[in-house]
């Protein structure tokens, strides 16, 4: 039972009440109701993971991806939605998928990658700069496909060259 003085001050709200409530009936039925909705959003993301990781290793022979620090960035601005994306289990999932199929997996340096075209050439830009128009090679398109683009650049410059290519090349 939540005693009016302890529900009307100002500093129990946002924090754990006292122990009258957390004893109630309506309280545990409340929390039960709240782990159920958590697990419910879990079971979901880690479904769509699942398959979202087996989609790309299935069509592609090689993936990347940016090697972020996402213990790092957890713990700024937008940790809410780094921690909601569950980008570290995801990488997971590739990984495992990714060798398990025989596939390729590799994480390259995230230094940079939006602010270079894909070409090579520095191109920088403000956060709130969403168009990529590199002066050098002509490449005009938005920012997210550029970093992908010099992504997948930097994720094959790291790769061993095959017998053709070094003969050949």
């Amino acid at each position: 039972m939540v005693t009016k003085e302890a529900s009307s001050n100002p500093s129990f709200r946002g924090r754990v009440p006292p122990a009258e409530a957390i004893e109630g009936k309506r309280w545990k039925k409340a929390v039960r109701l709240v782990a159920k909705i958590h697990r419910k959003v879990f079971n979901q993301r880690n479904d769509f993971q699942h398959q979202l990781s087996r989609k790309i290793v299935n069509s592609y022979g090689i993936s990347f991806v940016e090697d972020l620090n996402v213990k790092g960035l957890s713990r700024g601005l937008f940790a809410k939605s780094v921690h909601d994306a569950g980008w570290a289990a995801f990488f997971q999932k590739l990984s495992y998928k990714a060798e398990s199929a025989g596939r390729r997996f590799s994480s390259v340096d995230p230094r940079g990658t939006s602010q270079r075209c894909p070409c090579g050439e520095a191109n920088p830009k403000q956060l709130s700069d969403r168009e990529h128009v590199c002066l050098d090679c002509g490449l005009v398109t938005t920012r997210d496909p550029a970093s992908a683009m010099e992504v997948l650049r930097l994720g094959l410059s790291l790769q061993p060259l095959t017998a053709v290519q070094e003969c050949c090349g």
